[in-house]
């Protein structure tokens, strides 16, 4: 089970502030930077964007700061966590002491805030919730790391799945999906599948059956409302792409859940 042993959120610091610790920590140190900043990596200095993280091993050094241009107060913020060893949660061939660009930053930031609050809470369950978090944050960055299998256009095709399940009523289609994040046509169909072993449009009549369901369930509202409500502008066209994913028809589903 995985331990953290000091942990601090959004820590602030000015430009003077450089962290230069040549034998590192006894234990792994974690990272995520949200100002721009600079680290030294492979004899040389990097310079970094805000949205980064670093995962430092035990014993590694630890260099880095602010860009010196960087003039406003606070001039560095980040979150960071202790980690005591073992740390087997990432792999031999992990970037350790280099920086990952975080595509959606905001999504370790949430992470980490629920690791932070539960650090500090008392509830029965603590350890073994801290655990699971930090190791979903860790298994992450991992992915996060692997630019090769994930490059950007992994993370704008998924920004648009998540549109289509938010928003099932909208008039999806390939055309426009494909011109939102500046692609082909072709090339959008292509790599939406080879990400996720689906097409957009199977998405998007799941994403429409799924919305329906829980109306069929937790409203009155009839079978034309809720045909028209997921984005449906025919009643029947509903009805049988509703009985080919679940089997039943909406007026079926509804009496039997």
């Amino acid at each position: 089970m995985l331990q953290i042993t000091k942990i601090g959120q959004n820590t602030k610091h000015d430009q003077t502030f450089l962290v230069d610790r040549p034998q590192g920590h006894p234990v792994y140190l974690l990272i995520l930077v949200k100002t721009a900043a600079k680290f030294f990596v492979n004899s040389k200095w990097t310079e970094t964007p805000a949205g980064v993280a670093v995962v430092f091993k035990a014993g590694q050094r630890h260099l880095y700061g602010p860009l010196n241009d960087h003039i406003d107060f606070p001039a560095y913020i980040d979150d960071w966590m202790h980690i005591a060893p073992p740390l087997s949660v990432l792999s031999e061939h992990f970037p350790f002491g280099i920086p990952i660009f975080l595509h959606n930053p905001e999504s370790y930031y949430s992470l980490f805030h629920l690791i932070y609050t539960e650090f500090y809470g008392a509830s029965s369950h603590k350890n073994r919730i801290l655990d699971h978090l930090t190791t979903a944050l860790l298994n992450k960055l991992e992915d996060e790391s692997n630019t090769k299998e994930y490059p950007a256009i992994y993370y704008q095709i998924a920004a648009l799945r998540e549109e289509i399940y938010r928003n099932p009523q909208s008039n999806w289609n390939i055309k426009d999906m494909a011109a939102s994040i500046h692609i082909s046509e072709g090339y959008f169909l292509s790599a939406y599948k080879h990400y996720f072993n689906t097409t957009c449009i199977s998405d998007v009549i799941s994403s429409r059956i799924q919305a329906a369901s829980e109306l069929l369930i937790s409203t009155s509202k009839s079978v034309e409302e809720v045909s028209e409500t997921c984005g449906y502008h025919n009643t029947e066209h509903f009805i049988r792409q509703f009985k080919n994913k679940t089997g039943l028809t909406p007026a079926k589903y509804r009496k039997l859940t």
